[in-house]
């Protein structure tokens, strides 16, 4: 869904094809690709809390390194295309997240309430513009604020904890309550699960090129 969504917004951006992206269906496609990649993220840190050996530096460690990337995305963003680069996109939300997040596992399924908490107010600030410029990554922006990819903590992060709750239900004690036949299909669709962050940060960039390439071909 990710994949298809971005194939939507690279034919829109480089004029290829004209795609109604603010459009209602798409952004609501949009909205829901973000809210699962963002649930998905809450349940694997329950997973991954259940398997941690070595306490709160696994999660600083896996931070760091979403950390390190989301800085890497915004440095490409800023060279190009430069207008509206992405300064506190989905990657950066997460990273953030990972570290937050190890304090609110102590509330198990408690934070389906805090993670609706946390939306109900996102919603309620969203509203609100600064003149201050450091106060976008909690969902506070000025009026002439853009980017490419922007995911607040308020209120994503309360996605985030709803993927908790749903991780304490789904795997109580990091163990699957579910009991899913095997299947061929299921393996290869598991695959792409277990390299989720690989496929992330590949697919745009084979993306741009492709559409970059049919732009060509359609100019010449």
């Amino acid at each position: 869904m990710m994949v298809a969504y971005h194939v939507f917004f690279d034919l829109n951006y480089f004029g290829i094809a004209s795609i109604a992206l603010q459009e209602l269906p798409l952004v609501l496609f949009q909205r829901i690709v973000g809210s699962l990649f963002l649930l998905l993220v809450g349940v694997s840190l329950t997973l991954s809390e259940a398997r941690n050996k070595e306490g709160y530096i696994h999660h600083v460690k896996r931070a760091l390194l979403l950390g390190g990337i989301a800085l890497a995305i915004t440095i490409a963003t800023w060279i190009y295309p430069h207008d509206a680069f992405v300064k506190f996109g989905i990657v950066h939300m997460i990273a953030l997240s990972t570290l937050i997040a190890p304090f609110f596992f102590r509330f198990g399924k408690a934070n389906l309430l805090l993670g609706i908490a946390i939306i109900a107010a996102g919603l309620a600030v969203g509203s609100i513009h600064t003149d201050l410029p450091y106060l976008f990554w909690l969902g506070i922006t000025s009026p002439d604020y853009t980017a490419l990819d922007h995911y607040a903590m308020l209120p994503w992060f309360g996605v985030v904890l709803i993927g908790i709750c749903a991780g304490h239900v789904v795997f109580p004690n990091g163990k699957s309550a579910l009991h899913m036949p095997k299947s061929q299909l299921l393996s290869k669709l598991a695959f792409l699960g277990k390299h989720s962050l690989a496929i992330y940060l590949i697919h745009q960039p084979v993306l741009v090129v492709l559409a970059l390439v049919l732009k060509a071909l359609m100019a010449a």
